[in-house]
C-alpha cells in the first residue's frame, strides 16, 4: 500500500506477516508486523488491530495501536498482558 505524507512525500508499506483470531459473534484481532518504506530507509513496527468481520466477509479495522519493533517492548507487553 502506498500513501502521501502530509509533507508531500511518498511512502510504501509492506505487510511481512499477521496473524488474526476472530471472537465474539464478529470480532477480530490481528497482530501484524509491518514495514514503513520512505525515502531515507525502511522501518520495520508492530501493528495490533482490533475490528470487526463485515457481512461480507471482508475485515474493518475499529482501533489499532503500532508498537515499535523492540523485542524488549514486546517482552514487556506480553508480560504485562499475562498479569492482566
Amino acid at each position: 500500500m502506498t500513501r502521501q505524507h502530509l509533507n508531500g512525500s511518498m511512502a510504501t508499506y509492506e505487510t511481512l506477516s499477521e496473524e488474526a483470531r476472530g471472537f465474539g459473534t464478529n470480532g477480530y484481532l490481528e497482530v501484524a508486523r509491518k514495514r514503513l518504506l520512505e525515502d531515507g530507509g525502511a522501518t520495520d513496527f508492530v501493528l495490533v488491530t482490533r475490528g470487526v468481520y463485515e457481512k461480507d466477509g471482508t475485515k474493518r479495522w475499529t482501533r489499532f495501536v503500532t508498537l515499535p519493533d523492540d523485542a524488549e517492548m514486546r517482552a514487556w507487553l506480553a508480560e504485562a498482558l499475562r498479569r492482566a
